[in-house]
């Protein structure tokens, strides 16, 4: 809508409300006015002529009244009717009753009293007929609007015509100017100036337009100037989004886009029944470069074993590098044959590579895990799990090969149920759930009430609180290097408990706990350091602990077994070498050990009431163990008629659930054992 519409408006309600003002206040006030005057004047010339009367009616002079009447009445035509009474109401002037009907609104009657000397000689009636000054009234009042019209028509459109001229034209030049500005058109004519309101918008605009061409330049030229900041932010991007998704070593493809690119193969194999292939690779005898030459030049052969490999694997396949020596391969739209071939393929590259370091030749193999992708395949962690696996397996058979997964792997699903008990223990070490159970060994000769020492057994607190046996998970922590930290934790739970134990009878503490120690544990001088601290923290008195090692162990780690047996039996703890006889091994090395106890192992004592071989290798065990100077024990002595047995031929003690059941440490031994 146009100013001018708009102003019309307000424009047209003035005009009604003047319109109004002046028909029904204004003009009706004058009519009444000019009404009112008109009887004053009446009322006014009636009174010269009652004061005329005065003296001729005082003399009587009837004749002259009449006459003076007459004139008045000729001379004044709208006098309709003039009526003189005497004082006693008789008419005088005229000399008949006038019969005139005068309704109309017009006709006016005056009436005055002739007054001499406070005397009233009589009384003069008058009916004017006003009609011809109303008449005047009304043409005058047609007049006054006809006019009051025409000026404010007049003054609309000359209204209309200033605003035209003021507001309207300099704004639409304003819009038209905008639009031309907007498109970049900063010359363009603005409106004249004037001292106005419009002025001041068109002065303002002005300075608005001035600023923005100036922003406008100064934008252009710091565009111009830094055009290199946005191509080496989009560089930056470009790198960084490069860096999510690749490894900043070797520069190929990282875990986490590999796993984004095998969901992909998920999807498609889903989709269209498609096969394809996942390698999972692990470099054999890795660790010895970076022990030898340090973990720069691991580091140089692992890059030039990703540049190596990239070659070997097919365009549009992926290659990556999952971590610390393992590579990962997918293969799209691959069968099983050809993956086989692919995967020996770069086992041999690897194998072929000779890596060189200063005056170092070093020669690595690759084991690799091989799974094929189907529709059949699962989510992704199953299946880099599952490879995972396989390379295992592949270690497991020799190193340096390929393990195809295969549904129904036996070997295989046992490792799989390992590596699961590898996430099961470290759950429990992290929230400590495990817990100790106990199991006196006593003596055989003196009676069930001669105890030696009580066996601290370790369990697992499973789902619903239920406790799950050592057999359960002790392999797949062997297999995976957790036992270390398994020992750790019986360990320092055994001698928490020792200590409270003594703190509650100082002076008559007289037990003897056993705790089974690993081969790894055995073997690690930093595990040794760590038990010589806790006997310093609890100050353990002599006597109170006794450490069980296997045979395989003392074997196998023979110099740092006898070691660490000869600095712990320092601090006044025992030794017990467990399981003995189960490796069928000489005699020999037992004279090195300084052992305090040798138990027989349970696969001999549990038969010998049956199986005289058994039997027989008890006999010899026990004499050689007291040649030695050793105590025996027998372990999984499980009926009476064994415990008798053991009686007769002289070992020393027993253990097993007819001697004594399993019981949580710190409770009876007469509540329910497991």
């Amino acid at each position: 809508m146009k100013i001018q519409t708009k102003l019309l408006i307000p424009l047209a309600v003035l005009v009604l409300v003047l319109f109004f003002y002046v028909e029904f206040l204004w003009l009706p006030q004058l009519v009444r006015t000019v009404k009112q005057e008109n009887v004053k004047s009446v009322e006014a010339h009636m009174s010269s002529v009652v004061t005329g009367l005065v003296p001729l009616l005082l003399t009587n002079q009837l004749a002259n009244i009449y006459d003076n009447l007459d004139t008045v009445k000729e001379q004044n035509p709208h006098w309709l009717s003039i009526s003189l009474y005497d004082n006693k109401k008789n008419l005088l002037y005229p000399l008949f009753e006038s019969n005139g009907n005068y309704s109309s609104s017009s006709i006016i009657t005056f009436s005055k009293n002739v007054i001499y000397l406070d005397n009233q000689l009589g009384r003069m009636e008058l009916i004017v007929d006003l009609t011809s000054q109303i008449q005047d009234i009304s043409l005058l009042e047609q007049k006054v609007l006809l006019v009051f019209m025409i000026s404010m028509i007049f003054f609309i459109v000359a209204a209309l015509l200033i605003l035209n001229l003021v507001v309207h034209l300099p704004l639409t030049k304003l819009i038209m100017a905008s639009n031309e500005i907007a498109k970049g058109n900063y010359d363009t004519e603005l409106p004249r100036y004037s001292r106005d309101e419009v002025g001041s918008l068109v002065s303002s605009f002005k300075t608005m337009r001035n600023a923005i061409q100036k922003s406008q330049e100064a934008l252009k030229r710091e565009v111009k100037s830094h055009k290199f900041t946005a191509d080496a932010l989009y560089k930056e991007k470009e790198r960084v989004t490069y860096h999510a998704s690749h490894d900043a070593l070797t520069g190929l493809v990282n875990r986490r886009e590999f796993e984004i690119r095998a969901k992909d193969l998920l999807k498609l194999a889903s989709k269209d029944h498609s096969q394809h292939a996942l390698l999972y690779i692990d470099l054999d005898q890795f660790k010895i470069v970076n022990d030898t030459c340090g973990h720069v030049a691991g580091d140089s052969l692992l890059r030039q074993l990703g540049t190596l490999l990239g070659h070997k694997v097919r365009e549009g396949d992926i290659l990556a590098r999952l971590g610390g020596d393992e590579f990962g391969v997918l293969l799209e739209r691959c069968p099983i044959e050809k993956a086989i071939t692919i995967a020996n393929d770069l086992r041999d590259a690897v194998s072929d590579f000779h890596f060189h370091w200063e005056d170092n030749v070093f020669t690595i193999g690759a084991s690799i895990g091989l799974v094929a992708i189907t529709r059949e395949s699962q989510d992704i962690e199953t299946l880099l799990s599952t490879a995972d696996t396989a390379c295992y397996a592949a270690k497991d058979k020799g190193r340096n090969r390929v393990h195809v997964y295969e549904p129904d792997d036996q070997e295989l699903a046992k490792k799989h149920g390992e590596m699961r008990w590898v996430a099961k223990i470290n759950m429990a070490l992290d929230e400590n759930n495990f817990v100790l159970y106990s199991q006196p060994i006593v003596g055989v000769k003196k009676g069930r009430n001669d105890v030696l020492y009580t066996e601290l057994l370790i369990r697992m607190i499973g789902d619903n609180n239920k406790l799950i046996p050592p057999g359960a998970f002790l392999a797949a922590a062997e297999r995976y290097g957790l036992m270390e930290k398994i020992d750790k934790w019986v360990v320092e739970h055994a001698f928490s408990f020792i200590s409270r134990e003594i703190k509650k009878s100082p002076g008559k503490f007289s037990d003897c706990y056993g705790i089974n120690l690993s081969g790894s544990s055995v073997g690690d001088m930093e595990f040794l350091d760590f038990i010589i601290e806790l006997c310093k923290k609890y100050n353990m008195p002599k006597g109170v602990i006794c450490f069980e090692i296997t045979e395989s162990t003392a074997i196998s780690e023979l110099n740092s077994a006898i070691r660490f047996i000869s600095e712990l039996k320092k601090f006044g703890c025992k030794f017990a070498l467990d399981d003995f006889g189960r490796g069928l091994s000489s005699f020999a090395y037992l004279k090195n050990l300084p052992v305090d106890y040798l138990k027989i192992d349970g696969v001999f004592v549990k038969d010998i009431h049956h199986d005289p071989i058994d039997l027989a290798m008890v006999k010899s065990i026990n004499e050689i163990g007291h040649l030695m100077g050793m105590k025996t024990i027998a372990e999984f002595v499980e009926e009476k008629e064994i415990y008798d047995l053991l009686n007769e031929i002289g070992v020393d003690f027993a253990q097993g659930i007819w001697v004594a059941k399993p019981y949580e440490l710190g409770k009876d031994e007469n509540m329910e054992s497991a």
